[in-house]
């Protein structure tokens, strides 16, 4: 009956008369100093993007220095966007123009009548409309045009700190989409949906939703407003008053807001991510006036702050949040594919979470992506607007850069209009409204305002371990590391970054691309030995984490010094490989007391040798892999600090399972098996095995195997005989220095081993089989596909990398690829000769 209610509603509204209609207006020319003709461009876009998509910015730009190079005196003047348009309505139709982001400050004018000008319109995260009804030319073109200035110091603009260089006109441009919306006298300006989930028993759920309107007229408007989903379909009357007008809706007073066995929102290693879609039409008799279509989920999203520590809880589950920090495109030229491809990367890698330090994105479809994937997101303002440094304003005791009345003005504005952009994503789980600051407390009252009208999630007021008067305590900790510290200090630290509470931000620095890849970023004159080129692309960071000093001091202490540019990028895949793997590893090991880890970063917005887990190019790096084997829902771990192999499971379910762990020596000789039934308890680490004392290095094999006897997860460890030192009272923000590093020349010295492969392809799969014919352990073999010029083909989604292969082992590893695509399968050795 239900369904049969929802398409004679749909009919209705198609037979009546419509005001409603909504066109985005994507063809541009721009034109600025420097170009003899206007570039036909699609917005949104900046400038800088625009410029090196045409050819006028060198095609070298990101190659060794040259970016820093670059002149950036061509963005000093105005640049102007101009398109054309026409409008489609009926008498009485309201036209309304909408910017969703532009950069930095704007003069706005239509058929040469001024809308805006730049001394008021300015800020990036401002949305703006303008009623163009008696300005617009019904059935004939519209010339639009917006004249643009890039940010000056001091400005609120959207950063890229010291991870990657500034953009080199500041993201000046059309930064979000611009739509010209006809409606009849009201126009709906937001729907917002509250869940609100009966946790105990998930048998039901109630909707609240509100619904702002806005009366154009100047009298009052009496029509019905309207509500279809899967639940059904309903109208309530409404009388509204010039002006905004907004309506509290609830299954008081719209039965169809209750809804009994909800389709529920999970992640996507816990469940299924459920979304509903909503429309919502405002009429005027027969005609509809306005109308909006809203995904939203069905879920509780909670947190509470124990012992200092922020828990939170996914629809009454305590969950450990895994993920790593976003960063767009330098130039913001992500497309809604990259963002697709990134997000499913992420759920590759076995991580639940993105950290966007920033509102990151020219439209909400990155967001969309983690809401269909089911990843969540933590959302919120970066430190650009706390380092005097980078924003050029003075910083103000604990609040950053943001004090007097106008910038405090703007920054209410800009989360006023960011909150209720994004409100309804159920993967958005909190707001953080500090990184490495709390806001002042003026603002902050400003921001709790409008957080108390517009949004209900976890508020949470810095990145730090900080406390507002507010927000009360964050519960998290940003204490670092982001240089290398080794597997085992995510153990052995009790004060700083390691594995307790909930961690912002960390990592352990460079995470080198592979081969292919780094010769893209510099000539080959400059690639080896290693030249100030490598320093370029380290982060921009003046004072650490700018240079290949700390890599490659590891690895002569630990390694030994390399002798060849392939040697040094094998020793530093095996040092990021092992990092990673243990920090994602030791938080899950120390559940409940760790509560969340995010790898600082995800990627980067140039190419980078440093914080990515995948590079510019969209290639996984060694820390990829490194993660996704460390987040394998069921897994067996090695603790470092204690010595012992733990199992640990995040499935929701106990599993009863078999840990199948052989210790080898140096010289590859099995030295003890063991086949230990175990039970995989749901979120409680249990210990399996203490691994016995050992002279010199071993390697740890283990397996899970179900009680079929099937794989579900490997791991493989080169463990020392002794841990790094570390030198604890020198610690700063960055890292902890090693004062006597862990011997893992036993891994450099490992002997030849023989493997053979066979390569079959199957569709979009190729499968890939290993056998190690020696004696001898076939470490980090590193498998790459490769198009016919050599390029590595991204993406292509390997079932592991960076492997290795015991002595008589045969493994089969898959590639999976886009429809299409042709490769040939290589491989980069450690110690392996392929045949």
């Amino acid at each position: 009956m239900k369904k049969l209610t929802l398409t004679l509603l749909f009919f209705a509204l198609a037979a009546g008369i419509s005001f409603a209609d909504e066109q985005t207006l994507n063809e541009w020319k721009m034109k600025g100093e420097g170009l003899r003709k206007p570039i036909r461009t699609e917005v949104p876009a900046t400038v800088a993007g625009v410029l090196a998509d045409n050819g006028v910015l060198p095609e070298d730009l990101f190659v060794s220095d040259n970016y820093r190079q670059q002149d950036k005196s061509i963005f000093d003047g105005e640049w102007t966007f101009t398109t054309k348009f026409r409008t489609r309505g009926r008498k009485g139709s309201h036209f309304l123009l909408q910017f969703n982001s532009l950069g930095f400050y704007a003069d706005i004018e239509l058929n040469g009548k001024k809308l805006a000008s730049s001394d008021t319109t300015y800020g990036v995260f401002i949305r703006r409309e303008y009623d163009i009804t008696s300005i617009a030319r019904s059935l004939r073109k519209n010339k639009l045009t917006v004249t643009l200035r890039r940010a000056q110091e001091g400005d609120l603009n959207i950063g890229f700190v010291d991870w990657n260089p500034r953009p080199l006109d500041e993201s000046m441009g059309i930064l979000g989409d611009v739509v010209v919306k006809t409606v009849g006298q009201v126009s709906l300006n937001d729907v917002f949906v509250k869940p609100v989930l009966d946790v105990e028993t998930f048998e039901s759920a109630d909707l609240q939703v509100a619904v702002a309107l806005n009366n154009k007229s100047d009298r009052n408007v009496s029509g019905v407003l309207s509500l279809s989903y899967e639940n059904g379909s309903a109208e309530i009357p409404v009388e509204l008053v010039p002006g905004e007008n907004k309506l509290s809706l609830s299954p008081e007073n719209m039965v169809i807001l209750h809804v009994d066995s909800p389709r529920v929102w999970w992640t996507w290693d816990l469940g299924t991510p459920e979304l509903y879609a909503l429309n919502v039409a405002f009429k005027e008799g027969d005609a509809v006036s306005d109308s909006r279509d809203v995904t939203f989920g069905i879920r509780s999203i909670e947190s509470k702050v124990i012992d200092n520590h922020r828990q939170f809880y996914l629809n009454g589950r305590p969950v450990l949040v895994k993920g790593a920090g976003w960063s767009d495109e330098i130039f913001l030229r992500d497309t809604h594919e990259s963002n697709e491809l990134q997000a499913l990367y992420v759920k590759d890698m076995g991580m639940n979470c993105i950290r966007f330090e920033n509102i990151w994105g020219k439209d909400d479809n990155i967001y969309d992506c983690c809401d269909r994937l089911g990843l969540m997101a933590m959302v919120g303002w970066s430190c650009q607007w706390e380092w005097e440094s980078y924003c050029g304003l003075p910083e103000t005791d604990s609040y950053g850069c943001i004090s007097s009345p106008e910038d405090i003005k703007l920054a209410a504005a800009y989360f006023h209009d960011q909150v209720i952009r994004l409100h309804n994503h159920p993967s958005i789980i909190c707001w953080l409204t500090g990184s490495d600051r709390i806001p002042g407390p003026e603002l902050e009252r400003l921001y709790m305002e409008i957080y108390d009208e517009y949004e209900y999630r976890p508020y949470v007021c810095s990145a730090k371990d900080m406390t507002s008067e507010y927000g009360g305590p964050s519960g998290t900790k940003m204490e670092g590391p982001y240089e290398y510290v080794g597997p085992d200090y995510w153990y052995l630290d009790k004060n700083l970054g390691g594995a307790f509470g909930f961690n912002t931000e960390t990592g352990i620095g460079m995470n080198l691309p592979q081969l292919p890849s780094l010769r893209k970023m510099m000539s080959e004159d400059e690639i080896w030995p290693l030249s100030k080129a490598w320093d370029a692309h380290c982060t921009a960071s003046s004072s650490a984490m700018n240079s290949t000093e700390v890599m490659t001091r590891v690895m002569d202490n630990a390694y030994g010094h390399a002798e060849t540019l392939e040697e040094y990028v094998n020793r530093a895949h095996a040092i990021d490989y092992d990092a990673t793997r243990a920090m994602f590893e030791s938080f899950r090991c120390n559940i409940p007391v760790s509560t969340g880890i995010i790898q600082w970063m995800l990627n980067s917005a140039w190419p980078s040798l440093y914080w990515q887990l995948y590079d510019y190019y969209m290639v996984p790096t060694a820390a990829y892999y490194g993660t996704r084997k460390a987040c394998q829902p069921v897994q067996l771990i090695y603790n470092y600090g204690l010595k012992e192999i733990f199992l640990v499971n995040e499935t929701g379910a106990d599993k009863s399972v078999v840990a199948d762990i052989h210790i080898y020596d140096a010289n590859s000789s099995l030295i003890e098996d063991y086949s230990l039934p175990a039970v995989a308890t749901d979120n409680k680490p249990v210990s399996v095995l203490m691994v016995p004392d050992h002279e010199g290095g071993i390697f740890i094999a283990a397996e899970v195997k179900d009680e079929s006897g099937n794989v579900i997860a490997d791991n493989f460890y080169c463990i020392p005989e002794k841990n790094n030192v570390y030198n604890w009272e020198r610690s700063n923000w960055y890292m902890t220095p090693i004062s006597e590093y862990a011997d893992m020349s036993f891994v450099s010295n490992l002997a030849e081993a023989t493997v053979s492969m066979k390569v079959e392809k199957s569709g979009n799969t190729y499968s890939v089989e290993l056998t190690n014919e020696s004696e001898v352990i076939s470490y980090q073999n590193i498998l790459q596909l490769t198009d016919a010029a050599g390029e590595l083909i991204a993406p292509a989604f390997w079932s592991d990398n960076f492997t290795t292969i015991l002595p008589g082992q045969t493994k089969t590893l898959t590639c999976t690829v886009y429809d299409g695509v042709e490769g040939k399968v290589n491989v980069q050795t450690w110690n392996t000769s392929i045949k």
